[in-house]
């Protein structure tokens, strides 16, 4: 098969999703459920043979100076050139440590430049002490879409086996060193195939950090309702109201000792 013809299928791959409306939202898998299923079968992990690959792969690029495919390749969905889009992996967080039943799960954020979205690639996480080999404990998930120049977050966990792996004595310890490949089984085209891989010490993969929402004096001010904005009544508003004054009659202002009966006694003289 021509390298024409093989970059052909390639691109077809990538471009794909832009054509399929049958790809889920972006999610955050995760593969633990898988990896219990297979301790409790004794089901040996993934082996890492395509991540060891890949390592070599980026080794020879850096040697020849190249990063990735810098041409343009026909997109067939689209009907038109253009130019390879590119999977660049941000950053690697610990979720949660391994624990006596479980391995250790990490957070993976990846970033989608291009101006396609992309969908249905495996990124792959492998646990070794100081050098990998092809049955290193090997985590492997599937990202179903990612948005052309979105950025998604995924979990992934290593298997428990990650604990216990034989160092150059012989002697069973825990995993020191971490790998995490993104498009690890390389069925992309990009333009850049260096920012794909990360090879991390397991000391200073740093903890997720989740920002909380801090209150401050406007946000409770903000939840106080109106009615509470209202002032306080003084002690002059609680005090008794006075008694109402009985009203006025022209009787009152009449002072009988003042009165001139002399007509009256007169008249009271004359009745028989």
């Amino acid at each position: 098969m021509s390298r024409l013809r093989q970059a052909l299928m390639a691109i077809s791959l990538f471009a794909g999703s832009a054509a399929s409306a049958s790809f889920a939202e972006p999610i955050a898998p995760t593969n633990a459920e898988n990896i219990r299923t297979d301790q409790v079968l004794g089901i040996r992990s993934h082996d890492c043979g395509h991540v060891i690959h890949l390592l070599m792969n980026s080794r020879m690029l850096r040697q020849s100076g190249q990063i990735g495919f810098g041409g343009q390749m026909y997109n067939p969905h689209l009907g038109c050139w253009q130019k390879p889009g590119d999977l660049h992996l941000l950053g690697v967080c610990l979720v949660s440590d391994a624990c006596d039943t479980a391995g250790p799960i990490y957070q993976i954020q990846l970033q989608n430049n291009s101006e396609i979205p992309v969908g249905n690639f495996r990124i792959s996480a492998v646990a070794a002490c100081g050098q990998i080999d092809p049955f290193s404990p090997t985590a492997v998930i599937t990202v179903p879409r990612i948005e052309a120049g979105g950025i998604l977050d995924l979990q992934i966990q290593l298997p428990l086996s990650c604990q216990s792996l034989h160092n150059v004595a012989g002697a069973a310890v825990p995993f020191d060193t971490l790998i995490v490949a993104i498009d690890s089984f390389d069925e992309l085209v990009e333009c850049d195939e260096l920012n794909n891989i990360l090879i991390l010490n397991r000391a200073e993969v740093a903890p997720l950090v989740i920002e909380e929402a801090t209150v401050t004096e406007e946000t409770i001010d903000a939840t106080i309702p109106a009615e509470a904005d209202k002032a306080p009544p003084t002690d002059s508003s609680l005090t008794a109201p006075t008694a109402p004054t009985a009203p006025t009659s022209p009787m009152d202002s009449i002072d009988l000792d003042d009165l001139d009966l002399g007509d009256a006694e007169q008249t009271a003289v004359r009745l028989p």
